[in-house]
């Protein structure tokens, strides 16, 4: 009986042994040999547009920056008179797959990152931080959830930028350059009413 239970807790032992024999310098050699996702190259954005409303209205507006250019597409939007809530999607390339990386940017690194909605030549649309947005450790909102209002006629073009640990995090800001930090990903878009032909 007692070889019998020798038998089992042998292998068990020298497992054990094994694990708690290693040092902390071993430990970490095998955790930096593991593979680390790489999000630094973000290459899309996808905006989802739901009617305040109506529920049943719902738009996705998908920008992409295909890989190897250097230009800056832009995405249009069209929208019926309204106001919309908005959700923006960020995602990056890892080896032959999209990553979402959506909550890393507005939860895990939240104090890192804010969105910057910048107008240009803007007519008839207006946007605002919504109340429920993502904010960081001090109270400051990030973007991730917007309110857009387009009215009769409206016609604008809308800069997006992610932007890595700015100086400021201001939706009320006139220009990106203001905030500091560096930009992560920016994204172009123009937005106009549906009835406009």
């Amino acid at each position: 009986m007692k070889i019998k239970n020798l038998i089992y807790w042998l292998p068990l032992t020298l497992l054990l042994v094994t694990i708690f024999s290693c040092s902390s310098h071993d430990r970490d050699d095998i955790l930096n040999s593991l593979p680390e996702h790489d999000h630094d190259e973000m290459s899309k954005v996808i905006l989802q547009f739901r009617n305040s409303s109506d529920p049943n209205l719902i738009r996705e507006y998908v920008y992409e920056v295909p890989e190897g250019s250097t230009e800056i597409p832009i995405t249009d939007i069209s929208l019926p008179t309204g106001t919309y809530n908005v959700e923006i999607k960020f995602y990056s390339q890892h080896e032959n797959h999209l990553h979402d990386v959506t909550d890393e940017i507005f939860i895990e690194d939240a104090d890192d990152h804010f969105v910057f909605y910048q107008k240009v030549d803007s007519k008839g649309l207006s946007i605002t931080y919504a109340d429920h947005d993502n904010i960081d450790t001090l109270g400051r909102k990030l973007g991730h959830h917007t309110v857009w209002t387009v009215e009769d006629q409206a016609f604008s073009t809308v800069y997006i930028y992610l932007l890595h640990q700015p100086a400021k995090k201001d939706p009320e800001a006139t220009s990106a350059a203001l905030l500091g930090g560096e930009i992560d990903l920016e994204a172009h878009f123009t937005v106009k009413n549906k009835d406009i032909k």
